[in-house]
């Protein structure tokens, strides 16, 4: 039997990425990116090497040379106009989004102002004199309210929906995936920083006498934070802490020994769950409870943001939540919410006009 190969970490997919760029490149992806997280760098690599490839291939200045050959020299024949046609192309010739064309282009202007502003070696950023990529603002949110996390937490907890074969293994998984899916509902963490927890990082006080000085929370590197290695409190709330230590104290139950390292959620070999396999986890779940497909973890974090704040009415300790450094992405949310419970109080209009 042939041996199993190791799927590639993304620091290595991101070396290999960064390999076949030009060497002006390197100290970009060395220290000017460096407190970003892997996930975020692996863009920008796959975004510049996506535009140095059309590069090469349409522009005029730099014939017959492939993307790892370019110079400095090169790239400072570039100007907006070049950087137009590659929007262009990317709308007309490859059909993409507003906000994949907006991302590559901020992708692109990241690497020049960092040419410019720390190495000195150009002076003109053409990405800026480019046409911006206006993206539209979306009207709705889409999110799994209150009753439909309930179907969904039910399917985990009893199997409700899951077919025969799915049945024989739920009982292995069930109490492993509540707790991660109820914690994603119960905290807004990101799937990045969710699959990171070790059980070390989860922190459950509860006070001898003073229950308002209980508190349950999970140290977290949250996207943005990672260079300086700092954790943030998460909290979560009586119920998820249920789930984690009914889940915990299974694995213990079956002779499991927890060190500093032991990764919170892991397979039934004890290796930490990938990302992957738990969007497969979450995906599997969703078809059985509610017959979608538009359901990613990204919406469970979406479906926390949106309740929190109905619930709650507060923005400001919601962006703390979510981590969000702008406001301006937790005011999506806001705005969201606000307008779905206009438009739902409005169902009367017709009453009120006459009652005025």
């Amino acid at each position: 039997m042939s041996e199993k190969i190791p799927a590639k970490t993304n620091t290595q997919k991101l070396r290999d990425i960064t390999d076949s760029l030009p060497e002006f490149t390197q100290q970009y992806f060395y220290s000017g990116t460096s407190s970003k997280a892997i996930l975020t760098r692996l863009s920008y690599a796959l975004d510049i090497k996506y535009f140095l490839e059309f590069a090469v291939n349409s522009y005029p200045y730099f014939p017959e040379k492939a993307v790892k050959e370019l110079t400095i020299s090169d790239i400072e024949q570039i100007k907006a106009t070049d950087i137009d046609d590659f929007l262009t192309w990317m709308d007309e010739s490859q059909h993409l989004s507003e906000r994949t064309r907006a991302r590559r282009r901020s992708s692109i202007s990241g690497l020049f102002e960092y040419l410019i502003n720390t190495e000195r070696k150009l002076t003109y950023n053409p990405v800026s004199g480019s046409t911006s990529v206006e993206i539209p603002e979306n009207e709705y949110v889409i999110y799994l309210n209150l009753d439909e996390q309930e179907q969904l937490l039910n399917c985990i907890k009893y199997g409700t929906g899951l077919t025969k074969r799915q049945l024989m293994f739920h009982e292995k998984y069930k109490k492993r995936d509540l707790a991660i899916v109820f914690l994603f509902l119960d905290s807004g963490l990101r799937i990045s920083e969710l699959q990171a927890l070790n059980v070390n990082d989860v922190i459950i006080y509860e006070h001898p006498v003073d229950e308002l000085k209980n508190e349950c929370y999970v140290l977290a590197l949250r996207k943005g934070k990672k260079k300086a290695g700092t954790t943030s409190k998460v909290y979560f709330s009586d119920e998820s802490k249920e789930y984690i230590t009914d889940y915990l104290e299974a694995r213990k139950g079956s002779g499991e020994k927890f060190t500093e390292t032991t990764p919170l959620f892991t397979t039934t070999s004890g290796e930490r769950l990938s990302i992957r396999e738990i969007q497969q986890m979450l995906k599997k779940y969703v078809a059985a409870s509610l017959k979608r497909n538009d359901i990613s973890v990204h919406k469970l974090r979406s479906s926390f943001a949106m309740e929190f704040y109905k619930h709650e009415k507060n923005i400001l300790v919601l962006q703390q939540r979510m981590g969000h450094k702008s406001i301006n992405a937790t005011n999506i949310y806001a705005r969201a919410s606000d307008r779905e419970e206009a438009v739902k109080n409005s169902r009367n209009w017709r009453n009120q006009t006459l009652l005025t």
